[in-house]
């Protein structure tokens, strides 16, 4: 857990500033339920990793994140 703030405010933060709207974001948490996932995207996250987590799992879903965006651009 982070102190002081959770995730979902920092992603609040992230999808509210201009500057920063269009930054890819990928929760990695260790809170597994639907309800957690369901808000993770809600808020604009790009990807929900659980743990624990491969490293080629991680990966495969940082790539698919960044070709999504990509993608977009295009």
């Amino acid at each position: 857990m982070m102190p002081d703030v959770d995730g979902y405010e920092v992603l609040r933060h992230i999808r509210a500033a201009p500057s920063l709207r269009g930054l890819p974001v990928v929760m990695l948490t260790a809170k597994v339920g639907h309800e957690d996932r369901e808000k993770a995207k809600e808020l604009g996250a790009d990807a929900y990793v659980t743990k624990p987590f491969s490293s080629l799992a991680l990966a495969t879903t940082l790539r698919g994140v960044l070709r999504q965006r990509e993608t977009a651009r295009a």
